[in-house]
């Protein structure tokens, strides 16, 4: 009867491949902060309106020159962005799960000269945690 051994090397490069795969780019399930940033196709802007639909949002902050405000309606979490000199819209969003995506809607957005967009179809909003 042949005796079946194992390598102590190959064991422990077979563990750790498996724990480095297990450590992938998915965030734990769990409440937390996402970060944001309207995305758009004309550079700096000074203003924007975004809609959570259907979020349950438990704090909203501006971060850099950014202000934020929020408010919960029944259509979801809207989000008024502001930043006085034009600039980057970024905020971060408290959500209850972190793992899951989040659904936008770039409602308005205004230049560095306070002037609506005529045209949002070109914005995104990304979040990364």
């Amino acid at each position: 009867m042949r005796r079946r051994t194992t390598s102590w090397p190959g064991a422990l490069l077979a563990t750790a491949a498996l724990v480095l795969a297990a450590c992938g780019d998915d965030p734990v399930p769990g409440s937390g902060w996402l970060n944001a940033t309207v995305v758009g196709p004309n550079g700096p802007e000074g203003a924007a309106v975004v809609l959570l639909p259907g979020e349950e949002v438990d704090a909203v902050e501006g971060v850099g020159g950014t202000e934020a405000w929020a408010r919960a309606d029944t259509a979801g979490v809207r989000i008024v962005l502001v930043h006085p000199t034009g600039g980057d819209l970024a905020f971060e969003v408290a959500v209850d799960d972190v793992s899951l995506p989040v659904a936008w809607v770039v409602e308005q957005v205004a230049g560095p000269d306070d002037v609506l967009r005529a045209d949002v179809s070109g914005y995104s909003v990304t979040f990364a945690r």
